[in-house]
């Protein structure tokens, strides 16, 4: 059936890599700004690729996972979250491979040769919305970080203020995120290529190992005052609700979180762009390497955070270290530098997933309003329609991140929609359609993808399912909006990090409860 994607006598992609007669264009079709040319030696940036994929991975979710894995119990969340890198891993191979088998450069160029126009444009509508949403949530994220909640304001610029100067407008949203975006952003949203963000990534991911050095401190610390609190090997019970259909529900609500924590396959091309010597399996080594560091500081974060809060832990566990709450710990000096540290560390670990993440929505766009510029051996793309581009996302983001400051009905709807699509059921489609040999290699693997695709659309029908039976319910029995307090994250009204409302209100919005 796929014939004309074919393998050929010289083997299997997987297996050879990008050989000729696969890297040689016919001498009519100028040559690709991919790698389908022959090209000489060069260093290999293994690690810079790591780094660039790892910190795209570590992103707003990895507050959001204590709660989660407290919930489900040490048993059922350690085992979904090596799930979710092995699942993350096979689709990521399955598009890479799609990707050399079509001899495509982008994600929107692979799924219209493979599967047509229609789904490219289901893809560039979810791509666009889903990354223009993640810029929202880190621009929105690093605001409140340096300029706190109302009624303190204790973020990282006004806590050093004096309390009548804090409403000034100098240090107001609007103001602080403007200079946050002509200052810092649009400069490093610019460059042309990951390449020139490995400074930026290392000091990330160096402020996110400190973020969980020091949770580990607290950990220690619990332990070490006889307060320690063991995480259980199953769900907690008690706290996903008081009968077996809330208990359940709950637990279902909270999967999705889990299983979109690792999500980055928006931004696996360009990442295979900047691979150098480009190899298939040498792309297939950055992913594991970088999952598994990604597994064990998720793993490393959840089992301390529980170790020194218990079930006190909060869905944002940001909130748990506020200086009130790590004061008693550790005491009052090391808890306001290890409070003030943990946020300036997440504020600039923030900022590069938000250069990050324009890579991929600057691409959504230029394939949506110049489509001919992207197309493989186009020439490279002007650089007024590059930069016009990367300032008028940045300027959407920042009208919406002002504007809309509650930003976490954005996030879980993303993750419920954006997730699903691009990350379950059009990986799992292109792997059916191109793992087509006759091998017991290709059929397991195709297996898989059925798995894969069935579990990406029953998660995408819940969004539906659970927004209608929670309009069901209200209509029937109305609840108190107190009622939404029930797991403790941030609710749709929460403003951000510093809210902690209704976990399962968040969920149930986006259809991941009913």
């Amino acid at each position: 059936m796929m014939a004309h994607h074919g393998s050929g006598a010289g083997g299997d992609i997987e297996d050879t890599g990008l050989q000729a007669p696969l890297l040689q264009p016919q001498r009519r079709t100028p040559p690709s700004p991919f790698r389908h040319e022959v090209q000489p030696p060069a260093k290999s940036n293994f690690f810079e690729c790591t780094m660039n994929l790892t910190k795209v991975i570590l992103g707003a979710g990895i507050m959001a996972l204590p709660k989660a894995v407290a919930l489900l119990g040490w048993g059922w969340g350690m085992s979904l979250l090596v799930v979710v890198g092995l699942l993350t891993h096979f689709t990521i191979h399955g598009l890479v491979y799609a990707s050399d088998r079509c001899r495509q450069d982008t994600y929107s160029a692979v799924v219209r040769k493979a599967l047509g126009p229609l789904p490219e444009k289901v893809l560039q509508a979810t791509m666009l919305l889903g990354c223009l949403g993640f810029e929202v949530v880190y621009l929105d994220i690093i605001g409140d970080m340096l300029i706190g909640d109302e009624p303190e304001l204790d973020g990282l610029i006004t806590t050093w203020m004096p309390h009548d100067l804090r409403h000034e407008w100098y240090v107001g949203r609007p103001f602080v995120l403007a200079i946050l975006t002509v200052v810092l952003l649009a400069p490093l949203s610019s460059l042309r290529t990951m390449s020139h963000l490995g400074a930026v990534n290392v000091v990330g991911l160096l402020s996110l190992v400190g973020f969980a050095a020091a949770t580990c401190w607290l950990g220690v610390a619990a332990v070490s005052r006889g307060a320690a609190h063991e995480l259980p090997f199953g769900p907690d019970l008690e706290g996903l609700g008081p009968d077996t259909a809330s208990r359940i529900t709950a637990a279902l609500s909270v999967v999705p979180i889990l299983l979109t924590a690792a999500s980055c396959h928006q931004s696996v091309h360009p990442l295979r762009t900047m691979l150098v010597p480009y190899n298939p399996a040498v792309l297939d080594r950055v992913v594991a390497a970088s999952l598994t560091m990604v597994t064990l500081l998720f793993m490393v974060v959840a089992v301390a955070a529980y170790t020194a809060f218990g079930r006190d832990v909060r869905g944002n566990f940001l909130n748990n270290l506020s200086p009130v709450q790590l004061t008693p710990m550790i005491g009052a000096t090391a808890a306001n530098v290890v409070s003030l540290g943990i946020k300036a560390g997440y504020a600039g670990s923030l900022v590069g997933s938000a250069v990050l993440i324009m890579f991929p929505l600057r691409q959504s766009v230029l394939e949506v309003v110049a489509p001919t510029s992207v197309l493989p051996g186009a020439a490279p793309v002007p650089t007024s329609l590059y930069l016009s581009s990367t300032y008028g996302l940045l300027a959407t983001t920042y009208v919406i991140a002002v504007f809309v400051p509650s930003i976490w009905d954005v996030i879980s709807f993303v993750g419920a929609v954006a997730c699903t699509i691009m990350c379950f059921i059009i990986p799992a489609a292109l792997t059916i359609q191109f793992k087509d040999q006759k091998s017991i290699s290709h059929a397991l693997q195709r297996g898989g993808a059925w798995v894969v695709a069935a579990l990406g659309v029953g998660l995408f029908a819940n969004i539906f399912v659970g927004i209608l039976v929670r309009y069901l319910s209200a209509t029937r029995h109305p609840e108190p909006p107190a009622a939404q307090e029930l797991l403790g994250f941030w609710g749709l009204g929460g403003g951000g990090p510093g809210g902690d409302g209704g976990l399962q209100a968040v969920w149930r919005w986006a259809g991941w409860g009913a």
